[in-house]
């Protein structure tokens, strides 16, 4: 009964957290630094808490708290009207729905695989570099979207790619880069360090 009790409260603490998480990243997402004319923008590292879930408390919060988050970012793309602007087939619908949402966000909560085994500390190095990746795997999903659907308008295969690399290269690098110096920055924080251990 005491086992099943705390279980209880772990969960119970973990879903405000992670709903706190949430908030937070949704948040920033709503402050962008610039945004792009259809669509991506440079933030305040607003994948960050989405991230950190990962980390804090493993696949099922991860996993769970990023599928929230995509559906959110497309919810909020829904009510900005600038989601279906340029799909002109249900393909075209299906792969931007895909590779510009649901994809791109839910990976992040792969950052589980940077969370300590018991008994040992966060690494910075092991977690830079497996954000870095899921960032990385965020711009890929854009630049298949780009190349399959925003650079219908450039004559043949190059013209695409050349235009999906440079757009989603434009405020994704930004963005890489703001989201792993702001995470070295606070991982440098003791107190940080403590609130990402790991309640696995």
């Amino acid at each position: 009964m005491e086992t099943k009790q705390k279980n209880r409260q772990k969960s119970i603490y973990a879903l405000c957290q992670s709903a706190i998480f949430i908030a937070l990243a949704t948040i920033l997402s709503f402050l962008p630094v610039y945004e792009m004319p259809m669509g991506g923008s440079v933030t305040l590292a607003s994948m960050l808490p989405i991230l950190f879930i990962g980390v804090k408390f493993g696949p099922k919060w991860g996993m769970g708290s990023s599928i929230v988050y995509a559906l959110i970012q497309l919810v909020q793309a829904l009510i900005k009207g600038n989601v279906f602007v340029y799909t002109v087939t249900a393909g075209a619908v299906i792969i931007c729905v895909l590779f510009d949402y649901l994809v791109p966000f839910t990976v992040m909560g792969l950052s589980f695989f940077a969370s300590p085994k018991k008994g040992e500390k966060l690494s910075l190095v092991k977690t830079l570099i497996i954000f870095g990746a899921l960032i990385f795997v965020r711009f890929l999903c854009h630049f298949i979207t780009g190349m399959t659907i925003w650079g219908q308008w450039d004559d043949g295969f190059w013209g695409a790619f050349t235009y999906s690399l440079l757009y989603n290269g434009s405020y994704m690098l930004p963005e890489l880069v703001l989201t792993l110096v702001l995470t070295a920055f606070l991982l440098s924080s003791k107190q940080i360090e403590r609130l990402l251990e790991s309640e696995n």
